[in-house]
């Protein structure tokens, strides 16, 4: 009996736990850069800033295309060291042009999704990709995980 309760308290801690390190937002990180000449290093902090998606709903159907930005909207710095983009072949050229300024800088921008941007729009602790939204926002749980490939088959079996 002790055995049960001790699994079930365990079990509700860790629940709990998951829950408050999703919830966490803005997260922070710290990046470590030094110089190849011996020099000192210099330590950057950047926010992972999230914007909503701005192209056509939903995003997995208009992510390779997504070519616009709202209007005054300033794309930050890349980070130090950050890979150059690279578009997959799927991506229209427009949408590709767009990417290569906004990857790598840290901040989720408007035209990026978290499978389209990894860099920028990873999803935190036990999240998933929406695809609807293309932020993240689905628990990360067997169960939602079959749902959302159920709701992905469903989805592309009725495109036109």
């Amino acid at each position: 009996m002790k055995k049960i309760v001790l699994v079930v308290i365990v079990a509700v801690v860790a629940a709990g736990l998951a829950i408050g390190l999703t919830a966490a937002a803005p997260y922070i990180f710290t990046m470590s850069t030094s110089s190849q000449n011996g020099g000192s290093g210099q330590t950057l902090q950047a926010s992972q800033t999230t914007y909503p998606y701005d192209c056509a709903l939903p995003a997995n159907s208009s992510m390779w295309n997504c070519a616009t930005l709202p209007s005054g909207y300033k794309i930050a710095p890349k980070l130090p060291g950050a890979p150059q983009a690279v578009c997959p072949s799927q991506m229209s050229a427009a949408a590709c042009q767009l990417y290569q300024q906004t990857y790598g800088n840290g901040v989720c921008d408007p035209n990026e999704t978290s499978i389209t941007a990894p860099l920028d729009c990873s999803c935190p602790g036990a999240t998933t990709p929406d695809w609807y939204t293309g932020r993240c926002a689905a628990p990360a749980t067997v169960c939602q995980a079959a749902a959302q490939a159920e709701i992905s088959q469903l989805y592309n079996s009725t495109k036109p």
